[in-house]
């Protein structure tokens, strides 16, 4: 009896997940698209907003914003050939180690964060969700704690 609860819970919990994923990445390009952004993907704004606010002095290695996006390395490697060819991310072989290399933002892409960030995870109506910031805070924290276990 419980592996069939599990087995169901698990599909639920699955397929809500994913529509959750599919509608935020719907919401968000919705909201590029109407700020002029149609060529710039939900991946890479992940890439810009970690640079901008979680790297320090913003700068990574490849391997730190993959990490850190939830993304493998040859998918940050593909975001960042985009990124670059934008002029919003430089890419420099670290000067300590060559075998790596180091990205870090440029003007137009810290501009680009600090201009449309805010307006384009805006996708919700807070007022219209059923249940307050503490409350979506703690629903963070226990969906990354289920990713952490």
């Amino acid at each position: 009896m419980f592996d069939e609860e599990y087995a169901k819970t698990m599909h639920f919990y699955f397929h809500a997940v994913l529509r959750l994923r599919q509608d935020l990445r719907q919401r968000v390009q919705r909201k590029l698209t109407e700020h002029g952004h149609s060529d710039i993907t939900l991946e890479m704004t992940q890439v810009l907003y970690y640079l901008h606010y979680g790297a320090k002095a913003m700068k990574a290695n490849q391997q730190e914003i993959a990490n850190k996006t939830g993304k493998n390395k040859s998918s940050v490697t593909s975001l960042l050939d985009n990124l670059v060819k934008r002029g919003l991310v430089e890419r420099v072989i670290d000067k300590n180690d060559r075998r790596h290399n180091v990205i870090t933002l440029t003007v137009l892409g810290t501009a680009f964060v600090e201009e449309i960030y805010d307006k384009v995870y805006r996708t919700y109506d807070i007022a219209k969700i059923p249940f307050s910031i503490k409350e979506l805070q703690h629903l963070t924290d226990l969906l990354n704690q289920l990713m952490d276990s």
